[in-house]
């Protein structure tokens, strides 16, 4: 599954660069791992399962490997058809063991969240051993562990699938394996919202919140984002039914975006889903940190939202990358336009920079957007106005038709497919009639003005 870390990344540039909005926390993430199940075993003269001797009538690994495999693959289609149909019984009708009433606790409240999602066509990809069941005697249950790759998608807003993973534990005699009973279950790796302890679903026609908190904090997530679906649609003439996740805490929104701590200092919502080159977008999320979010006033909180929801409907519209500096000043421009501040205020960061080095002479390469080069605001801030420039020069309208023929709508030759700024090039004449040269060349002294 492919993120946008360069979108979640900038919620950390839109905040700096707007100190009147935002007072950013720094993201408190933690790296949560999953402890392996262990096998077990009966076989004479074993204290534990790494002691286990075999004899000659004990049933090896290989001789029911593929019973194994079939078997799992069977209960896992049946687990999954019952999800489907919000079928309780059969979801935990697998579930056995010493701690299954636990399990089944814990289980029963996934479905439930699962139900309230919609999740539908939930599809098993494979079936994977991670730990191998040691040899056993006939009539003694034996555990292994699988790793199970499947996908799915909310009905009312996913058009594509979208991956998850699932780390089990199966026990079965080896001589009966079709009666195999679940023991243990968790995510493989990232979570999804239906693990969220506490989750509330609220869905209209234009968003589906995935939020745990308060009433008060849940219903300002649904109010912000039916504000930023009514902008983007106001300047992209259209807005993609967004789902949005508001985790608790800024771990588990790490884990949800399968991100480090470091990578989300003082991010406030972050991009996320699989893209595949060619394609539009169709199962995106946006995921919000609280700990930034919070500390962000309401304005800034309606610009961040804004800003993720621009890139969520573009991608979902469009079929080939942009350039950083088109794909974030657009999300920018759509996200600021109807905030009355003053644009030094605004592109502060950018101003500082320029300072120190010069006017660019280039518009901002991919390589100024990573965090590493420690100007990711200053990036954002010179996308900003060379959008503006534009906008300011041709029409808003005109910026969005440019967008659109950059990002799929325009031919061009084969040979040049994998060429974002030559596709740019061939947009600014068709949907604004300048040139590269000339939109630098007024960028330039936009950015001059700004300094005086």
């Amino acid at each position: 599954m492919s993120s946008t870390r360069r979108r979640g990344q900038a919620r950390s540039a839109a905040s700096a660069a707007l100190a009147a909005l935002t007072a950013l926390a720094l993201a408190a993430c933690t790296a949560v791992g999953s402890a392996p199940a262990t096998s077990s075993t009966a076989a004479a003269g074993a204290t534990s399962p790494g002691d286990a001797v075999a004899t000659t009538s004990d049933i090896t690994p290989e001789a029911w490997a593929a019973a194994r495999q079939r078997v799992v693959t069977d209960l896992l289609r049946r687990r999954f058809a019952a999800a489907d149909r919000a079928d309780e019984a059969g979801w935990l009708a697998p579930l056995q063991g010493a701690s299954s009433a636990s399990l089944r606790t814990t289980q029963a409240a996934v479905l439930d969240r699962m139900t309230r999602m919609r999740v539908g066509s939930v599809r098993l990809v494979g079936v994977r051993e991670t730990t191998a069941p040691v040899p056993a005697a006939r009539g003694t249950a034996v555990e292994w562990d699988v790793r199970a790759s499947l996908t799915y998608r909310l009905r009312g807003f996913d058009s594509a699938p979208r991956s998850f993973g699932l780390d089990l534990t199966f026990k079965a005699d080896p001589a009966r394996p079709a009666g195999l009973a679940i023991t243990a279950s968790t995510p493989s790796g990232r979570p999804q919202p239906w693990d969220l302890a506490g989750l509330v679903v609220r869905r209209s026609d234009t968003a589906l919140v995935l939020a745990v908190g308060d009433d008060e904090r849940v219903e300002e997530v649904v109010r912000r984002a039916r504000t930023a679906a009514s902008r983007v649609a106001t300047v992209w003439g259209s807005v993609q039914p967004a789902v949005w996740i508001s985790p608790a805490t800024d771990a588990d929104a790490a884990r949800l975006l399968g991100r480090t701590a470091g990578e989300l200092d003082g991010v406030a919502a972050a991009t996320d889903g699989p893209l595949t080159p060619g394609e539009r977008a169709g199962a995106d999320r946006i995921v919000l940190v609280p700990g930034a979010w919070v500390s962000l006033r309401p304005d800034g909180r309606d610009v961040v939202m804004t800003h993720e929801l621009t890139h969520v409907t573009v991608r979902a519209s469009t079929t080939r990358a942009v350039p950083v500096w088109l794909s974030e000043g657009f999300a920018e421009l759509v996200a600021y336009e109807p905030i009355d501040l003053p644009e030094a205020t605004v592109v502060a960061p950018a101003l500082d920079r320029v300072r120190v080095a010069g006017v660019p002479r280039t518009l901002p390469a991919d390589a100024d957007f990573d965090p590493g080069t420690h100007a990711l605001a200053a990036a954002y801030g010179l996308s900003l106005l060379a959008l503006r420039t534009l906008a300011d020069a041709h029409g808003t309208q005109a910026v969005v038709r440019l967008y659109r023929a950059a990002a799929g709508g325009l031919d061009v030759p084969t040979s040049r497919l994998d060429d974002r700024e030559a596709a740019v090039d061939a947009a600014l004449r068709s949907a604004t009639g300048t040139t590269r040269s000339a939109l630098v060349g007024d960028w330039q002294a936009r950015i001059r003005d700004l300094l005086r």
